[in-house]
C-alpha cells in the first residue's frame, strides 16, 4: 500500500501547482479574507517533510495564526523534479506557493534546510517576506566560512551523505535513517525523533525520493545567484533559533548571523534540544516563537 502523506489531524491537506510544480501543504488556523493577513509558513528540513511540524501546527493555529506546512520540492507529497534544488529556486518556490494560497505576505519558519531557504527568501521576494525564523540553520555564508572545522560524529555523517548510491540506500533503510536522526538529536530527546524514522524512510523509498532529498545537500558550492542573494544584508526581522545540544551546526556560526542582518535580530536557544527543536521540544519552541510572532505577524 502506498505511503499516505495526508496524515490526519487538526489541519486540511491541499495540493497546488506553482511554477509548474505540484506542492503539498497542510493548512490550519483561521482564514483571513483573500490577500489580507500574514501567512505563517512552516518549512521542514532534511530528511523530513511537513509532518515534522505536527506538534507546532495546532499551537500556532489555536493562537489565531493561519498556518501552512509545506513539502519542499523533492520531499513528502510534492513533486520530485530532476533539478531546481538550489536555495534561490527553492525560495522562488516558496514565494509562488504563498501567492497561490492567496496571500501577499508571509512569515517563514524553516528548520534545517528550510531555514537555509528562509535566509534566501528576503532577497528573492522582498515584498512578500515579513520576517524569517531559521531553526537549526545559521546563515549559509556563516556555515561555509567555518567549513574548515574538524569533522567528527554527526558532522562526518553529514559529509557521508555526499557519496552517491550509499547515501540513497541509507535513507531508504529504516535502521540507518533512525541512526542518523538519533545522532542529530539531543541525548535526552532521541526517542522523540527516532520514532518517526519508519515513516520518513517509507517516504524516501518511493522512486526518485532519496535522490531528490539529497540534491540540496550536494550543492556544497553556492552558485553565483545564491551567493549574490545571500551576500545582501537581511533587513526584515529575524529570530534565529538553535538547539542547545545541536551536534550538526556549530555554535560559532550562529554568532556570525549578526554579520548578515541589519534589521532586528533576535536569538533563542532551546534547552536540551538537538538539531530538531520542533520535534524534540515543540512546547518550548512555541514559547520562543509567540512573542516574535505577536510583534511581526499578529494573529488574525
Amino acid at each position: 500500500m502506498p505511503v499516505d502523506v495526508n496524515r490526519p489531524g487538526p489541519w486540511n491537506h491541499r495540493n497546488l501547482t506553482a511554477r509548474g510544480t505540484r506542492f503539498h501543504v497542510a493548512l490550519a488556523g483561521p482564514e483571513a479574507p483573500s490577500g489580507s493577513g500574514v501567512l505563517t509558513l512552516l518549512i521542514h528540513g532534511f530528511p523530513e517533510c511537513w509532518w515534522t511540524w505536527r506538534h507546532v501546527i495546532p499551537a500556532l493555529a489555536q493562537a489565531g495564526h493561519r498556518v501552512a506546512a509545506l513539502d519542499l520540492r523533492g520531499f513528502g507529497g510534492s513533486d520530485r523534479p530532476p533539478s531546481g534544488y538550489d536555495l534561490v529556486t527553492l525560495a522562488q518556490d516558496i514565494a509562488a506557493v504563498v501567492r497561490s494560497l492567496g496571500h501577499e505576505r508571509a512569515m517563514v519558519i524553516g528548520a534545517g534546510l528550510g531555514g537555509q531557504v528562509a535566509w534566501a527568501l528576503p532577497h528573492v521576494a522582498p515584498d512578500l517576506t515579513t520576517a524569517i525564523v531559521p531553526v537549526g540553520a545559521p546563515h549559509p555564508l556563516a556555515l561555509r566560512s567555518l567549513r574548515s572545522r574538524a569533522l567528527s560524529g554527526p558532522a562526518l555523517q553529514y559529509a557521508s551523505l555526499q557519496i552517491p548510491g550509499l547515501a540513497e540506500r541509507r535513507l531508504r533503510s529504516r535502521s540507518a535513517l533512525e541512526g542518523l536522526l538519533r545522532s542529530w538529536a539531543g541525548p535526552h530527546t532521541r526517542e522523540a525523533v527516532a520514532e518517526e524514522a519508519p515513516y520518513y524512510a517509507e517516504l524516501l523509498s518511493r522512486p526518485g525520493a532519496a535522490r531528490s532529498a539529497l540534491e540540496p545537500l550536494r550543492n556544497l558550492i553556492l552558485s553565483r545567484a545564491e551567493t549574490a542573494a545571500l551576500e545582501r544584508p537581511v533587513t526584515v526581522p529575524v529570530l534565529s533559533v538553535q538547539g542547545q545540544l545541536d551536534p550538526v551546526q556549530p555554535a560559532q556560526a550562529y554568532a556570525r548571523d549578526t554579520h548578515h542582518v541589519t534589521g532586528n535580530l533576535h536569538q533563542a536557544t532551546i534547552r536540551r534540544s538537538g538539531h530538531f527543536p520542533q520535534e524534540e521540544a515543540p512546547a518550548e519552541l512555541v514559547r520562543a516563537l509567540m512573542p516574535f510572532l505577536a510583534e511581526v505577524a499578529p494573529a488574525v
